[in-house]
Parts: structure tokens; sequence; C-alpha cells
């Protein structure tokens, strides 16, 4: 079974790249994602003009994996709240069903 690709012609930091994603990437994110990495990029050239484009993509690169890992911690620690919530609900829970259960029943 073939599947088919799809491709979108992006533009960062002043060079045009072709970008192909599986039959149920959006086009419109692959777009959006790539105006992200060409803001970032223009944000560190603008800062330090000076800066030859291979380490303005690297700390671009830096900039994004940064909020990446911030972005999974802030996940990790809600998730362990609604874990930690959920677990004192079902305790709850188990000490009212069994205050209400009638014994031997």
């Amino acid at each position: 079974m073939e599947t088919a690709s799809k491709s979108v012609h992006v533009s960062i930091f002043g060079e045009d790249y072709p970008l192909r994603g599986g039959k149920d990437t959006d086009p419109e994110y692959m777009s959006r994602v790539a105006e992200y990495v060409d803001s970032s990029m223009r944000k560190i050239a603008d800062r330090s003009p000076s800066l030859p484009a291979a380490k303005v993509a690297i700390l671009a690169a830096l900039n994004i994996t940064d909020e990446l890992f911030a972005c999974r911690r802030d996940a990790e620690r809600k998730l362990q709240e609604v874990e930690t919530k959920a677990h004192g609900i079902l305790e709850w829970l188990d000490e009212r069903l069994t205050e209400e259960s009638p014994s031997g029943t």
C-alpha cells in the first residue's frame, strides 16, 4: 500500500525548503512550524547581527529545545497533580462506600 506524502515549500531565514510529511500531515501545520523556526532565528539575528547563519540556527535550536523541555516538565508536573488528586478521590470514594455498605452483604 502506497503512502502519499504531502509537501509544502517554506522559507526559513531566507532559504527555501521543501518539507514533506506523511499522508496525515497538515501542510498548514508544517508551515506554522517553519514560521516558528524562522521567527526564532530572526530574533537571535536581530540581537546579534554578525553571527553566521549556522550559529543562529544552533542558538534557535537550543532555545526551542529549552521551550520543549519546559513544556514537558510542566506537563509532567500537571499529570502528577492529576494523579495525586485522582488517587485522593478514589480513597475518599472507597471510604464512603465502605461506610455506607452493610456488613456481610
